[in-house]
């Protein structure tokens, strides 16, 4: 009753238009590994109505004033695609937020590996692209479901799929 295309690029995109040129119209569902417009780009038309789940840094503009992630989201996005003259993509934030952690550890804790893991597992409320972290030391990843929105694609952009 529908596809999953658990791959990567160029997959991804094959996969899509593939599909709609044979006739299927079923609900196509990627990973969170579509989360870049090249992509979207790459299936064409075809990619209207793709569905995958992914943070709300590829939906910035669209987010409520309210949002705590609003303001980082905007000024990485626009920091990022004025310098590199591209599109955000999701896997650029990944890395963001992987040095905002590790840079607020450092200068909570100094140098020391040990002080430093615990000063990451102790974090909470740390906001960053992929949501709002908060570690322990049994939760190393630091997000939860509600980090995540299901996306899709409406005439070539990413959009917040409507519940």
């Amino acid at each position: 009753q529908a596809i999953v295309n658990w791959s990567i690029e160029p997959a991804q995109a094959i996969v899509i238009k593939n599909a709609r040129q044979i006739g299927i119209t079923a609900p196509i569902f990627q990973s969170h590994g579509f989360g870049n417009i090249q992509y979207v780009q790459a299936a064409g038309a075809a990619a209207d109505g793709v569905i995958f789940p992914a943070g709300r840094l590829l939906v910035a503009e669209t987010l409520s004033d309210k949002n705590p992630q609003k303001a980082l989201l905007a000024d990485y996005k626009s920091k990022y695609e004025t310098k590199y003259k591209e599109n955000v993509s999701t896997f650029g934030g990944h890395a963001y937020d992987a040095f905002l952690i590790l840079t607020k550890a450092i200068e909570k804790a100094g140098a020391d590996k040990e002080k430093v893991r615990t000063a990451i597992e102790t974090t909470k409320g740390l906001v960053g692209t992929a949501g709002v972290f908060n570690f322990s030391a049994e939760d190393h990843n630091g997000l939860d479901k509600n980090a995540f929105e299901m996306l899709t694609v409406k005439d070539g952009k990413f959009v917040v799929l409507e519940k």
